[in-house]
């Protein structure tokens, strides 16, 4: 009964071990660093193994966003076997520390796997808090303000000019604004929507750094009916 026991106990612990591992080899963060706009889109090309001593089957990857992709060249995997994924990480306006994650679905016992992407997006000019406009409670016939700051976060002066508007927006900024080195300026951007529905339009600028030739601030609003007017009885 005891060797029965112990025999049990040993195929028990086998059948444990033997099992799929997944291995983000070189650890489950990969850190960029310090990037710039120009950087953008950022790509790292990750190795994944199975360390385990089973048949690997990696079931799918799902990224934390839609500016995230990282699709794999095989998808299962023997033990000591790699396969490669190659992850973009799209920047858009963002700006100081980023950090998304792609999620690793497969047989691993422990699934899923988490792999972490870091970097720190430093840009010359900075927009606070995004590079877009967004109106908020836009109504017909009645003027819609937003505002965003753009603080130049270079050691040069920087010119801002031939400013360009779609047809009804205003914006705040004179042409030929000079920028200094940790100045910042408030743009107000206003606009009078004359029809239900949803509000698109663009601001455009030259500037006069190298790494931002022209800059392009999206411009978003979703435009109500006209208030109805209050009466008040006499």
């Amino acid at each position: 009964m005891v060797i029965r026991s112990c025999s049990g106990l040993l195929l028990l612990a086998l059948t444990v071990w033997a099992q799929p591992r997944l291995e983000i080899v070189g650890g489950t963060t990969y850190d960029w660093g310090k990037v710039g706009p120009k950087d953008d889109p950022l790509k790292a090309r990750i190795t994944l193994k199975n360390a385990g001593t089973e048949l690997l089957k990696i079931e799918r990857v799902q990224p934390g966003c839609g500016c995230t992709t990282a699709p794999l060249d095989k998808t299962e995997l023997s033990p000591g076997e790699t396969a490669t994924m190659d992850v973009t990480l799209r920047l858009g306006g963002a700006t100081g520390v980023v950090t998304k994650d792609v999620k690793i679905y497969s047989n691993d016992p422990s699934s899923p796997t988490t792999l972490w992407l870091k970097a720190e997006v430093v840009r010359p000019l900075a927009f606070i808090p995004a590079q877009y406009f967004v109106f908020v409670d836009m109504r017909v016939g009645q003027e819609a303000k937003a505002t965003l700051t753009l603080k130049n976060m270079s050691q040069q002066e920087v010119r801002l000019y031939d400013i360009e508007t779609t047809p009804g927006l205003t914006l705040n900024l004179k042409n030929n604004t000079i920028l200094k080195p940790g100045q910042q300026v408030e743009l107000v951007a206003r606009v009078v929507p004359q029809q239900k529905g949803y509000y698109s339009a663009m601001v455009r600028m030259k500037t006069s750094h190298p790494e931002y030739p022209t800059l392009e601030i999206p411009v978003y609003g979703n435009v109500l009916e006209a208030s109805s007017p209050v009466f008040v009885p006499r």
